[in-house]
């Protein structure tokens, strides 16, 4: 999870996608993964976040987000 906040809340605030990839630590290479695995919340982040259209990548960062904001407001109900 934190990796995809970091990564909406970098973009959110300008940063660029590219740049909060590179400052995510490495992960597993991608031959470690299942074929058939489902797409990690990450990787449906950045696929959204790269969409041609400016809908479709506003869309991707609202919902990443209000995740985000979900799990803040959570954290601070406890």
């Amino acid at each position: 999870m934190f990796q995809r906040a970091f990564v909406a809340t970098t973009v959110a605030l300008g940063g660029t996608l590219d740049d909060a990839l590179a400052a995510l630590p490495e992960s597993a290479p991608e031959t470690m993964r299942m074929i058939h695995a489902r797409p990690s919340p990450l990787d449906e982040l950045v696929a959204g976040l790269r969409a041609r259209t400016r809908p479709a990548r506003a869309t991707a960062l609202a919902q990443a987000l209000r995740d985000v904001f979900v799990a803040v407001d959570e954290m601070t109900l406890r």
